[in-house]
């Protein structure tokens, strides 16, 4: 029973009421006078009023503004924690160190939709590795209804200015033409992703965010120490200067003399960073994902589609310009940055490149023209041999998408070249190839997998839509029930497409940017009809099943043409590194450890640029495989220095 409904109530008069308990002794309650309205016309009297109003609505830091109004996101509590703790103790300044796959983006975005809720930071501004400034765009802008504008090349002061929330390329933002413009402009908040790119205080990326005009800033790194305790100094000075004092007094109480790599007085330092960093463990949050199996699956290429892509790349070859070795090939080559200390890696990297289906020159003679047609493409592969004198070159962005469409399937790179043939009339007879080929080797194998998988759901990633398109009317003609689901639907189209996948249809066929955002763990068989060349970007469609909340082993196929570029990228990938037995995030971080080797797919465009044979190509996808597990075991080195140096006392 109710308490005031144990009482009876009259009344006694004037501005009261009697109330009786249950055993009859009567009870007088003012009550409370009748509302009267307070009129006011002070401007600054409204306004206090007002902010007055505002901060009684604004809840103590226990309970998190952020978490409402989230969107595909998995609230875990160690990043809830992680986000209570930083706001109550850290005053905006903070190294987020969590280890690779528990989340340190998300809690830096719960942090920054916490502040911008509450109205502490208005100006924000997030420095990320360049092939990385999309998903911090579409991940904000889905999962946290946070918007950016990313910055580009040909910004001025004015837009610099004008801009409140932006998203820039470390690598753009420390440019000649950007640092000053950049580090002029007054941000409430700077969150630095992949925060070790700026170890060392030499370097144009250290120096950048030493620049920048901050009240609040975020590091956010795996690996705060990666070769000696100096770069911990240096990111700590970007964090908190003086924190450390001197680097002097730092290398005299906390550095072995004669080994960097090893810490005097541990506790007192761990004290210290204990101030200003916060590192959540595997171990500690005792998170374990199901296993997950891949299978690349290479087949061969029909006859006409062999030609096409040798020929093709024949034709390519010939529109571009060479890229020779030393070659810069990035906006400011002269500005290195030697951070990831082993510079040794470039040239290896550098000298390895091959075309979407690039035959052997060797084997060429095995191939030599029989009838009218062959005459005509030997004539062509003639003509190809010399430099087009009439003829723009084709840049880099032309050659990366044509042979991504190639890699994709013939009716996604038809389009492209039609374009050509509208501008060149020696690709008219690639034009009247792929005009003629309406499938490839792939189409037959994904066919007998979903045969072999008709009682369990199946995602299909392709990143072209005309390869989408082409696999829905495949699909519909083998009455194979389906569901598209694309980055141009809307959100209420994908919630829909969703539900229909995971209540009625068997199969999705869902491009990249459509499955971002969207947890699919009702699902554990994962088909890439088309690779990305970027292995992060693999990486992210398999974590739209592989993620917290999948209670079944995943299994993931990727399909290839044999002797293509897809294929040598995914052995070395997966041969080499295992790449899909390791941690979610993991690989990112060891080709961190390589130059330049986040910027993966742009790497892979200047390989192909600088290719001269198949037999140069295996060598050197080789040595890549090498400098690859090289790069692994100096980022397991890291590992152990950073877990005998913090263990868990930062949780």
């Amino acid at each position: 029973m109710l308490w005031s409904s144990a009482f009876a109530v009259s009344g006694t008069g004037k501005g009261h009421k009697s109330i009786k308990t249950p055993g009859g002794i009567p009870v007088a309650a003012p009550e409370p006078p009748p509302f009267s309205a307070v009129y006011c016309t002070d401007p600054n009297t409204i306004r206090l009023r007002l902010e007055l109003e505002r901060l009684k609505l604004l809840r103590g830091f226990d309970e998190l503004l952020c978490l409402e109004g989230l969107h595909g996101v998995d609230q875990l509590p160690h990043q809830i924690e992680t986000v209570r703790k930083v706001l109550r103790y850290f005053h905006g300044r903070v190294l987020l160190a969590d280890e690779v796959g528990l989340g340190k983006t998300i809690e830096a975005a719960l942090l920054l939709r916490e502040y911008a809720l509450r109205s502490m930071v208005k100006r924000v501004l997030i420095l990320v590795p360049s092939p990385l400034t999309g998903q911090w765009r579409d991940e904000l802008a889905g999962k946290f209804g946070l918007e950016f504008n990313l910055a580009a090349s040909g910004w001025d002061r004015g837009d610099w200015t004008q801009r409140q929330r932006v998203i820039a390329s470390i690598s753009l933002a420390k440019s000649r033409r950007h640092f000053d413009l950049c580090s002029a402009e007054p941000w409430d908040l700077v969150i630095v992703d992949e925060a070790h790119h700026c170890k060392n205080r030499t370097t144009r990326n250290w120096q950048l965010v030493n620049a920048l005009k901050r009240r609040h800033i975020f590091l956010l790194t795996a690996t705060p120490v990666q070769n000696n305790l100096i770069e911990l100094y240096n990111l700590l000075t970007l964090l908190e200067p003086g924190h450390l004092k001197t680097e002097a007094d730092f290398k005299k109480n906390f550095v072995t003399r004669g080994n960097p790599r090893d810490p005097r007085n541990r506790r007192v330092l761990r004290d210290l960073l204990s101030q200003v960093m916060v590192r959540n463990t595997r171990s500690l949050v005792n998170i374990e994902l199901p296993r997950r199996y891949a299978q690349t699956i290479s087949l061969e290429a029909g006859e006409d589609e062999a030609r096409l892509y040798r020929h093709l790349d024949s034709y390519l070859r010939w529109r571009c310009q060479p890229l020779h070795a030393g070659t810069a090939t990035h906006d400011d080559a002269g500005e290195t940055d030697d951070s990831s200390g082993n510079n040794e890696a470039l040239p290896v990297l550098a000298t390895i490149a091959e075309g979407v289906i690039q035959q052997s020159r060797g084997n060429q003679a095995a191939s030599q023209p029989h009838g009218q047609g062959e005459t005509k493409w030997a004539e062509m592969e003639e003509l190809w041999r010399h430099p087009p004198d009439d003829l723009p070159l084709l840049n880099r962005l032309q050659i990366n998408s044509i042979l991504m469409a190639a890699g994709s399937h013939p009716l996604a790179l038809r389009p492209a070249l039609e374009r050509l043939g509208l501008q060149d009339h020696r690709a008219g007879p690639l034009v009247e190839l792929v005009r003629g080929l309406t499938q490839s080797a792939k189409e037959k194998k994904l066919l007998e997998l979903l045969g072999q998988n008709r009682s369990q759901k199946t995602l299909v990633f392709a990143n072209f839509r005309a390869t989408l398109d082409h696999l829905a009317g495949l699909l519909e003609r083998h009455g194979i029930r389906f569901v598209l689901f694309t980055g141009s639907q809307s959100q209420l189209e994908k919630e829909l497409a969703i539900d229909q996948f995971k209540h009625d249809v068997p199969v999705m066929l869902c491009s990249d940017s459509g499955g971002e955002g969207f947890n699919l763990q009702f699902c554990n068989t994962l088909i890439n009809f088309d690779l990305p060349w970027n292995p992060m970007r693999i990486e992210q469609r398999i974590g739209r099943v592989h993620r917290i909340g999948q209670t079944r082993e995943v299994f993931v196929f990727n399909l290839c043409t044999r002797g293509s570029l897809e294929e040598k990228i995914l052995s070395v990938l997966n041969d080499k590194l295992r790449m899909f037995e390791l941690v979610v995030g993991e690989i990112g971080s060891i080709l961190g450890n390589t130059e330049k080797g986040e910027d993966f797919e742009s790497l892979v465009l200047d390989l192909w640029l600088k290719s001269r044979g198949q037999e140069d190509l295996e060598t050197a996808f080789s040595d890549l495989g090498d400098s690859l597990i090289e790069a692994q075991s100096d980022y397991l080195k890291t590992k152990e220095l950073d877990e005998a140096l913090f263990g868990e006392d930062f949780a």
